[in-house]
């Protein structure tokens, strides 16, 4: 079965609040284990990343509607590919918390990867961290 890996990051709304977060967080991982769609999603307090993995037709389908979610604007796709195995196959949808500080996210965000992924994705997440903290320009 193919499988498709997408990146994006997005801008929070302003005044998206602790609710607004743990319903997005809640929603995702409920449609994401019904569509098949596993993957982690990354908050530092403005900005989301969030890398998602699946058959090609539920990523278009979701990225859809992330489009169209008020919750957040400017969606960039970062990085779009085929993989042959799924990076965070036990995550429907993890969220992970980090301070806007790169130096401090990282940390964070090493900590709860999975120690088996595989070191591309690894670097991938910590170099997409690294943008949504501002400390290298878009």
């Amino acid at each position: 079965m193919s499988l498709k890996s997408l990146t994006y990051t997005s801008l929070a709304r302003l005044d998206l609040t602790a609710e607004d977060l743990e319903a997005i967080h809640r929603t995702a991982r409920e449609l994401n284990a019904l569509d098949g769609i596993s993957g982690m999603l990354l908050f530092n307090g403005t900005h989301f990343l969030q890398i998602i993995e699946g058959a090609p037709h539920a990523i278009d389908e979701l990225v859809e509607r992330l489009r169209r979610d008020p919750r957040h604007s400017g969606l960039e796709i970062r990085d779009e590919r085929e993989v042959e195995r799924r990076s965070f196959p036990e995550w429907s949808m993890e969220l992970v918390h980090v301070s806007a500080s790169y130096f401090e996210a990282k940390d964070t965000v090493a900590d709860k990867l999975p120690p088996d992924l595989l070191q591309p994705v690894h670097e991938r997440v910590l170099r997409m961290t690294e943008t949504i903290s501002g400390t290298v320009s878009f």
